[in-house]
C-alpha cells in the first residue's frame, strides 16, 4: 500500500504541480487486519467529509447566484420603469405647455406610474415584496 502526503508549495494552488508529494510505502501484509479496517473507515470518513463540505459550498454558491440573478432582474425592472417615467414626464410637460401646476398632469403621471409598475411585475413575474427597512408591502 502506498500512501501519499501532499503539501502545497504556494498559497493559491491551481494545479497538481503546485504540490509537493511525499510517498510512504507499506506492505499490506505487515499491517494488522483490524488496523486495515480502521484505516479504510477513517479514509472513507475523510472522503465523505470533503465531499459534504464541497456540496455545501456549491449549494451556498447556487443560492448566492440565484439571489444575484433576482437582484439583477429587479434592477433591470427599476431601470425600465425609470426610463418610462422620464419619457412620460417629457410627454406630459410638452402636452401641458410647461405648466407644472396642472392637477390633470400630476394625476396622469401617477396613474401611468402605477400602470407601468404593474405591467413590469407581470412581465417579470414578480410577486409582492416588502421594503427591507419599513416592512411596507411594495406593489
Amino acid at each position: 500500500m502506498i500512501m501519499s502526503y501532499f503539501k502545497p508549495k504556494v498559497q493559491q494552488t491551481q494545479s497538481v504541480a503546485d504540490y509537493i508529494g511525499t510517498n510512504l510505502e507499506v506492505f499490506a501484509k505487515d499491517i494488522h487486519h483490524m488496523d486495515q479496517i480502521e484505516l479504510h473507515k477513517q479514509t472513507g470518513e475523510m472522503v465523505y467529509s470533503t465531499l459534504a463540505g464541497k456540496a455545501m459550498m456549491a449549494h451556498k454558491l447556487q443560492d448566492s447566484l440565484d439571489n444575484t440573478t433576482t437582484q439583477l432582474h429587479l434592477e433591470k425592472a427599476s431601470s425600465l420603469a425609470k426610463d418610462n417615467r422620464i419619457k412620460l414626464l417629457e410627454e406630459i410637460i410638452i402636452s401641458l405647455g410647461h405648466d407644472p401646476k396642472d392637477a390633470k398632469g400630476r394625476e396622469a403621471l401617477i396613474k401611468k406610474k402605477e400602470e407601468d409598475n404593474t405591467a413590469l411585475r407581470k412581465q417579470l413575474k414578480l410577486s409582492l415584496s416588502r421594503h427591507p427597512q419599513s416592512a411596507e408591502v411594495i406593489k
